[in-house]
């Protein structure tokens, strides 16, 4: 019976902390879905995972390297007016969660943003690169249901918050200022800016399920934008994911799981004055492999690749290619 335990409380652990770090599938379509990445809903049942006591703190640092390739380079090289294309985006996010209560917790983002971009300007190309803090968010969790017996468990949580623009916006600003139509051919919708300018709301919906060693977990998060720097407004952006994964070692002293991941992000096209960018429109659907492992039921490490498997950029000029995840969790 004490092993029986033991693997029940292992195996909660790990799922736990696994929703805690599952960074990627709700990071959304652009940099400022990216900024709203949630860790949830692990830190409202670190309680029952862990057996510590109320007020527990899990700190979080997670990193999401995303390259895209540029479609056809050589007719871009024609262009007259100023062009910016992403290469590679990084976003290094750090989490402080506070647990209140075994179903409410609060939790505060703050991303890292670096982005390596080409700059066409008047048949030139330069390669530049621009860094600071992004836009930080505010969340709260709970889980309304939650049950548990020795081969199996299940949960579903909400959560929802704000987004505040702490992040520069000098990039989009300098691109968005000028008339439509060059706005229009000028933003190819990836990779645009560290901060969008703008106050917008995060709203979304995790679930767990688990019998014997295989789990499920899935995840929708929506966003509701609103007009930020230099009169743009980017669109409000869905992102989703489906994990079916297995457990191979439970236990208190370490865990291990591998699971695999696929996840959608989509968006209509974003307005500029008012006028709307067809190449900002976004649907892509990636799948990829996951590890997890956990130490001592205090230390937790996940790794992953997302490749994508089909991609609409709305004609824009880059498309994605990968997304590297490594992501790690302190409670204590």
């Amino acid at each position: 019976m004490r092993a029986l335990k033991s693997e029940a409380v292992g195996a909660l652990f790990l799922v736990v902390v696994s929703a805690l770090l599952r960074a990627t599938p709700l990071y959304a379509c652009d940099p400022c879905g990216m900024h709203n990445s949630v860790q949830v809903p692990g830190v409202m049942n670190a309680l029952r995972s862990t057996g510590l006591e109320p007020q527990a703190w899990t700190l979080g640092v997670s990193e999401q390297f995303s390259t895209f390739r540029v479609r056809n380079e050589n007719e871009l090289r024609t262009t007259e007016g100023d062009l910016e294309l992403i290469r590679n985006l990084s976003v290094t996010q750090f989490t402080a969660a506070y647990n209140v209560s075994s179903q409410v917790a609060f939790q505060v983002n703050a991303p890292l943003v670096v982005r390596n971009y080409d700059h066409f300007e008047r048949f030139a190309k330069v390669r530049d690169t621009e860094a600071g803090l992004g836009d930080m968010s505010f969340l709260g969790t709970y889980s309304p249901y939650s049950w548990t017996e020795v081969e199996s468990r299940a949960f579903i949580a909400g959560f929802g918050g704000i987004k505040v623009p702490t992040g520069d916006t000098g990039s989009l600003t300098r691109i968005a200022s000028q008339d439509g139509s060059s706005a229009s051919s000028d933003i190819q919708g990836r990779g645009l800016t560290l901060g969008t300018g703008s106050v917008d709301v995060p709203l979304g919906i995790v679930a767990y399920g688990r019998q014997g060693r295989l789990q499920l977990f899935s995840s929708a998060q929506y966003t509701i934008r609103t007009e930020g720097a230099a009169d743009y407004r980017f669109a409000n952006d869905l992102s989703w994911s489906a994990a079916p994964g297995w457990l191979f070692i439970l236990g208190e002293e370490e865990s291990i799981a591998a699971s695999l991941v696929v996840s959608g992000e989509s968006k209509s096209g974003d307005h500029v004055n008012g006028e709307l960018l067809s190449k900002t429109a976004v649907a892509n659907v990636y799948m990829g492999p996951e590890m997890f492992y956990s130490l001592a039921g205090r230390i937790s490490i996940l790794l992953g690749v997302d490749l994508p498997v089909s991609t609409d950029v709305g004609g824009a000029a880059v498309k994605p290619e990968t997304r590297s995840r490594a992501m790690v969790s302190v409670a204590f």
